[in-house]
């Protein structure tokens, strides 16, 4: 297990966020994981994840809204406008019609509990604001 990933799990433990680790302690892996489920006042429980390595992490939230059978392109202009309003995090379509989100952060471990908690602070906060206009293209016209 990578040192930021150590730290980043201190500073969770430290701030009172509960988070999962699918990674053990004495691992080698390429990529560290840690999980972390939220639910905002719009947003479902959604899961933050945390892919680390030595230099940094990318946040990943999966499956955030179903559009499958929307019009495609009636989504990717709703997905180009939430990327042009919140550039530090990227939207994308997946192969099943659902909505992802994505942002990296740069973290070594003097920083990582602050980067990382502020990262996922962040994306949750957004998807909670961004989450109704996604909710009203699932809904049935």
């Amino acid at each position: 297990m990578y040192d930021n990933s150590r730290a980043l799990m201190a500073e969770m433990r430290a701030a009172g966020i509960d988070y999962r680790s699918d990674t053990p302690e004495e691992d080698d892996n390429l990529i560290d994981t840690v999980r972390v489920s939220w639910r905002g006042r719009s947003l479902p429980r959604t899961t933050v994840l945390f892919r680390l390595n030595d230099r940094g992490a990318h946040l990943e939230a999966l499956g955030v809204a179903d559009l499958l059978g929307k019009p495609r392109a009636q989504v990717l202009e709703k997905l180009n406008e939430l990327n042009a309003t919140y550039r530090w995090l990227t939207f994308t379509l997946n192969e099943n019609g659902q909505v992802d989100c994505h942002t990296d952060v740069f973290m070594v471990p003097e920083v990582a509990g602050l980067f990382g908690i502020a990262a996922m602070g962040r994306m949750f906060d957004t998807l909670d604001e961004v989450y109704p206009g996604l909710a009203a293209l699932e809904a049935p016209h």
